[in-house]
C-alpha cells in the first residue's frame, strides 16, 4: 500500500511538548487554510474571485493578487504587495493569519535545496560576485517553487526550504515538489545569468513527504513567522545533506506518490545523522 500519513484530528505530544495545549478551534480554523478548504478571510475569497483574473505571475498563494505588472504595483500601494519573509505570501494575507496566530498538523511534501561546496565558492569570488550568484540561484528555486505551487519558507545561506500543501498545489504535493526540485537542477545548468564557469551549479536537492506543523510560530508581539515544524523537515534536511551535486535525493514516502517512478531512479538507502533507521530513497538527474 502507498504510505499516506494519517490526517491527526488533534495535536501530536511533541507539538505540544513545543508549543503547550492548543486550541481546537484554532487548529481547526488553521487544517482548514492549510488544506485548502478555506480561503481565509472574506477579504481573501473575495479577493481570490477577482485576483485570480488579473494578470500576471506571481502571485500571493492565498488571495492570488498578482505582484507583476500591471496590477501588481497598483495592489502593492493597497496593502497586498510581497510579504518581506516570505515572498509566495502578500502582506494582507500574513497580517490576518498573524492576527489569528496557531497553525496544525498537516501532510506535506518538504523540499530543500542546498549548494554544495558553497565555502569554497565564495573563496574564489569577490563578495558582490558571491552575492550577486546566489541571488540568481535563489530566483532559480523561488520560481520553480512557486510555478508547481509550492511556498518559500526562507532563505537559509545556500541553501532553500519550500513546503508544498494539498491544498495549494497544482496536483499531489510530492509530485510537485519532485518536479520543481528537478526543474532547480535542470535550470541551474542551463541559466544564461549564471557565470559560464559556474555553469552547472552544484546543487543537491532532498524531498520528503510527511506530517509536520505548519502555521505562525512566535510570540504575540514579538517577531513571528510563517514556517514548519517536525520530523518531516527534519528528515528532508537529512536527506538533502546527503545529495550529491546534480542530484535529488527522494524518500521512498514521496516516489510512492508518483503515477509512474522514472526507469532511471536508483534506489538508495541513507543512514541520516539523528535517524534511527535507515530511510529508503530514490537518486534522481535530470
Amino acid at each position: 500500500m502507498p504510505y499516506e500519513p494519517p490526517r491527526p484530528d488533534t495535536p501530536s505530544e511533541a507539538v505540544i511538548d513545543y508549543l503547550g495545549e492548543r486550541d481546537p478551534e484554532a487548529d481547526a480554523f488553521w487544517r482548514a487554510i492549510l488544506t485548502g478548504e478555506s480561503k481565509l478571510a472574506p477579504s481573501s475569497r473575495l479577493g481570490r474571485a477577482v485576483f485570480r483574473h488579473l494578470p500576471s505571475e506571481p502571485r500571493c498563494k492565498w488571495c492570488y493578487a498578482p505582484y507583476g505588472k500591471p496590477f501588481g504595483p497598483i495592489l502593492s500601494r493597497l496593502g497586498y504587495g510581497r510579504w518581506e519573509k516570505n515572498p509566495s505570501l502578500c502582506r494582507v494575507c500574513m497580517n490576518y493569519m498573524d492576527s489569528n496566530q496557531g497553525g496544525a498538523e498537516v501532510d506535506l511534501a518538504v523540499m530543500f535545496a542546498d549548494l554544495r561546496g558553497s565555502t569554497e565558492i565564495a573563496a574564489g569570488m569577490s563578495a558582490g560576485a558571491y552575492t550577486r550568484l546566489l541571488n540568481v540561484y535563489y530566483g532559480i528555486a523561488g520560481a520553480a517553487v512557486q510555478a508547481h505551487g509550492g511556498i518559500v519558507d526562507k532563505y537559509l545561506g545556500d541553501g532553500v526550504l519550500a513546503l508544498f500543501l494539498r491544498g495549494y498545489c497544482d496536483g499531489d504535493p510530492a509530485a510537485t515538489a519532485l518536479e520543481a526540485a528537478l526543474t532547480i537542477l535542470r535550470q541551474v545548468a542551463v541559466d544564461p545569468d549564471l557565470p559560464s564557469d559556474r555553469r552547472p551549479l552544484p546543487v543537491g536537492v532532498g524531498v520528503h513527504y510527511g506530517i509536520a506543523y505548519v502555521g505562525i510560530v512566535g510570540q504575540a508581539g514579538q517577531p513571528t513567522n510563517f514556517t514548519a515544524l517536525g520530523d518531516a523537515v527534519n528528515v528532508a534536511e537529512r536527506i538533502s545533506s546527503s545529495a550529491l551535486a546534480g542530484e535529488l535525493l527522494a524518500s521512498e514516502a514521496a516516489m510512492v506518490k508518483l503515477a509512474a517512478r522514472p526507469a532511471d531512479a536508483q534506489a538508495r538507502e541513507l543512514r541520516l545523522k539523528g535517524v534511527s533507521e535507515p530511510v529508503a530513497a530514490w537518486s534522481l538527474r535530470p
